[in-house]
């Protein structure tokens, strides 16, 4: 009996001939980030952070004390995944939560010692992955690139 295949190819289908998902800036972006966060990850893994428990330690550092829905504001964070980033931060204690004295109702979020001390170990690990993400563009370029995308991200 001759065997058949089972798998079944799908036929190419375009809505248009010129359309290619490299050409899609969300695409672009992507990668550019998935590069960008992965340099960072790869140097950083050790330290038990992910990317973005990296950004709300640095934010915090750059700010100071934040209430959780300005922080997840400031390092684009949906309320859902903040509150979990900084749970577990909380519980490796670089962060802690107080009471704003001007408004007992607002919980502010802030470094610990420990905290601090980690974010300003980590920095020139991450200004050294944003170097190696940038290797292949000349500093115009870097600059050109900074500008565009803050455009973008600023809407």
């Amino acid at each position: 009996m001759p065997r058949t295949s089972t798998k079944t190819e799908s036929p190419v289908r375009r809505l248009t001939s010129d359309y290619r998902l490299e050409d899609q800036v969300g695409f672009l972006l992507r990668r550019a980030y998935q590069r960008a966060s992965s340099n960072l990850v790869d140097r950083i893994g050790s330290y038990d952070l992910t990317a973005p428990q990296y950004a709300t330690l640095a934010r915090l550092y750059e700010r100071g004390a934040l209430s959780q829905n300005l922080l997840g504001r400031l390092v684009a964070m949906e309320p859902a995944n903040i509150r979990d980033v900084v749970l577990r931060l909380k519980k490796r204690r670089l962060v802690a939560t107080r009471r704003d004295p001007t408004d007992k109702r607002l919980i502010l979020i802030d470094l610990t010692a420990a905290g601090t001390a980690l974010v300003e170990q980590l920095i020139p690990i991450e200004i050294a992955c944003t170097a190696t993400t940038l290797v292949p563009l000349k500093a115009n370029e870097r600059k050109q690139l900074y500008d565009l995308l803050g455009r973008l991200a600023d809407g």
